[in-house]
């Protein structure tokens, strides 16, 4: 199972082109997840937009999408294991900020890698983790 990180979200409203490829690869593989706290970003940024249209348009994109993925929660463990992941990253000066949070939960949760746009923060991940980040 991979984790499917908001720069995928972000992508299927505003660039669709660019996550064709890896959304084919995606549902050859089987379901996949995301966190809630990437609902959270994802649907934030779908409410924030201001066309009304637009708006509807792209919560109903983004709830369709994420309802065929399994949603995983965060809890203590979690919370722990980004603020060790985040802790020693800021030690090194590299600040990944929410995305410590994004890679505990996968992390916790079994996910084999983190499928993103987002390379520099999940490659310094990867780095200290070994949670793979799959850039597409």
């Amino acid at each position: 199972m991979k984790c499917i990180d908001t720069t995928y979200f972000v992508d299927l409203i505003r660039r669709p082109s660019a996550i064709r490829t890896i959304t084919q690869e995606l549902d050859k593989e089987g379901v996949h997840a995301t966190t809630v706290f990437n609902v959270y970003e994802a649907l934030f940024g779908a409410y924030a937009i201001k066309d009304e249209e637009k708006r509807e348009k792209a919560k109903d994109k983004l709830k369709k999408s994420i309802s065929r993925m399994k949603v995983l929660d965060f809890d203590y463990t979690d919370a722990v294991r980004a603020a060790e992941l985040g802790g020693t990253l800021a030690h090194k000066g590299k600040q990944v900020g929410a995305d410590a949070i994004i890679a505990a939960i996968a992390i916790n949760k079994g996910c084999e890698a983190v499928v993103t746009r987002n390379e520099e923060h999940f490659r310094w991940i990867e780095e200290i983790s070994g949670l793979k980040a799959e850039i597409y």
